[in-house]
């Protein structure tokens, strides 16, 4: 297990089940609270956050999570992400791709994306890039994301 440290000072760990055989351990988390009105917002519908880990890591997964439906005061869920980039980025700032993906509203809150990594390369830094939303214009709300992986 690795413990993580976000940007706003907490700490956690967990190990998650990305394939049915294997498991990797949770590198950082940013916002681990998703309680309605608790979120990481930014205007409008694209944004991105740069994530520095606490240390280099071989990037394996990607968890994106937002409120429910169910939890949500108002029923809607536009203010979710949609369309997400995942880069690393070297000590340069040079991106590497590690996936594109959507979040789908008509899954589970909580959503594993697998990264692909075919340099082999670790990072330090992960970008995130929010593309689109579902439909807010005002703003997008980032509820937790984690970032699964090994240390390097």
């Amino acid at each position: 297990r690795q413990t993580g440290v976000s940007a706003s000072g907490y700490t956690g760990s967990a190990v998650v089940p990305v394939a049915p055989s294997t498991s990797v351990a949770v590198a950082f988390w940013f916002q681990p609270d998703v309680t309605p009105g608790r979120c990481w917002p930014f205007q409008g519908s694209q944004g991105q956050v740069v994530i520095k880990l606490p240390a280099s890591i071989w990037p394996a997964a990607l968890t994106v999570q937002h409120m429910s439906k169910r939890d949500s005061p108002s029923g809607s869920m536009s203010s979710a992400p949609k369309d997400i980039t995942v880069s690393g980025l070297d000590e340069e700032g040079e991106a590497t791709l590690l996936g594109t993906f959507m979040y789908d509203l008509e899954r589970e809150a909580l959503q594993v994306f697998l990264l692909k990594n075919d340099l082999h390369k670790a990072f330090q830094y992960i970008q995130i890039l929010v593309h689109s939303n579902w439909g807010n214009p005002e703003h997008t709300c980032i509820y937790r994301i984690q970032v699964h992986g090994k240390r390097a």
